[in-house]
């Protein structure tokens, strides 16, 4: 009975290389089912595209060690959310030191030599001593402050605050104690120093990026890229707000051929983490004539083309289409195609050796 019934399929589709004749009861037999093409669509429900979270570069900062010296202490771990001013690592720092008792010595110097100006001022408006002596006291003032000035600035770009610095000059109690803390709100990416490690001054000991930055990379075929701009919407499964393409790349990736798109989700960072996989739903504001949506079952691959059989009377004729997007179930495709017409979605295998038994000489690709 099937070879009987390979014999009536190829008697009955012999006619014509164009079209392969089935009869309605052939077509039952064989197990092909149909689908009528509802009507025109950009995507369908949309693009699906994979990529994933990440930080855009200037939302990342490198938090570095501002003083040589041993890691004591690291306070914070990778994914941590931190405040602004939080500590982050704790380093031993003679260097510290010396910086501080420098502070404190130009200091007690700046003191001196404001103390020596107020009383040779009321010495030279009491006409005891001559002008050119306040000169010089004031000149001397002038170079102390300076010279604390300086001193201060290092220990604030060491990460003292101005209330701890006015405290050392009270107290005039140096220590060797360096707290690296975040200079914003952010979530701890990379924890690049560890306990026991010794750092130059300027080493990078944590990379902090702002929660709020998290963007989505997503990888695009080039006809998809084609029919996406910015500010389409774009929203990802788990993420209660839809955001919009910000942009849409213009070099094509050599190893996947493939074009990176920079989408912007707001409140990201409340249902995605970094570097986490995601796909996500483009929905093009653009339409495209003739884009119609198919199952993704009912394509078949021949000589590096896409096609679909098409119902026609007495038979079913292959349309060749291209493919804008295909997920799992749905395929977006233009063609030759228009809405209401019927093609196969299933026993298209059936369809396809006929087609090549009758009119190529190629294998299916």
């Amino acid at each position: 009975m099937p070879l009987l019934f390979g014999i009536a399929l190829a008697s009955a589709s012999a006619a014509s290389p164009n079209l392969l004749k089935l009869s309605d009861d052939q077509m039952r037999k064989s197990g092909i089912a149909l689908e009528r093409i509802a009507s025109s669509s950009t995507a369908g429900d949309g693009l699906r595209l994979s990529g994933n979270a990440v930080f855009p570069a200037k939302a990342v900062q490198v938090i570095s060690a501002s003083a040589a010296g041993v890691v004591q202490a690291v306070l914070t771990e990778p994914l941590d959310k931190v405040a602004a001013g939080a500590p982050l690592v704790r380093i031993h720092s003679p260097q510290l030191m010396e910086w501080q008792r420098s502070y404190v010595q130009a200091s007690v110097q700046a003191q001196l030599a404001r103390t020596k100006y107020q009383r040779d001022e009321a010495l030279f408006k009491e006409g005891i001593i001559a002008e050119s002596r306040l000169q010089e006291a004031r000149s001397a003032l002038v170079q102390s402050s300076v010279a604390e000035q300086e001193q201060r600035q290092a220990l604030k770009i060491a990460g003292m605050g101005d209330k701890d610095i006015r405290k050392l000059a009270g107290s005039q109690a140096i220590s060797p104690i360096l707290t690296v803390a975040a200079p914003s709100a952010g979530t701890i990416i990379e924890q690049m120093a560890a306990p026991g490690q010794r750092v130059e001054a300027g080493a990078p000991l944590a990379k902090i990026a702002q929660s709020n930055r998290l963007w989505l990379e997503l990888q695009a075929a080039r006809a998809q890229a084609a029919q996406i701009a910015v500010g389409d919407a774009v929203s990802v499964e788990g993420c209660p707000k839809p955001g919009r393409i910000s942009a849409v790349g213009m070099q094509v990736d050599s190893a996947t051929q493939n074009i990176i798109l920079r989408a912007e989700l707001p409140s990201a960072e409340s249902c995605l983490r970094p570097n986490q996989f995601v796909e996500a739903i483009v929905k093009p504001g653009r339409a495209q004539a003739g884009t119609m949506e198919v199952p993704s079952a009912a394509l078949v691959r021949f000589e590096g083309k896409d096609y679909v059989f098409v119902r026609t009377s007495g038979g079913f004729r292959p349309a060749e289409v291209t493919v804008a997007s295909r997920g799992a179930e749905r395929a977006a495709v233009q063609g030759a195609l228009k809405a209401g017409d019927e093609i196969a979605v299933r026993g298209v295998s059936t369809l396809k050796g006929m087609w090549l038994g009758l009119g190529g000489s190629g294998e299916g690709k």
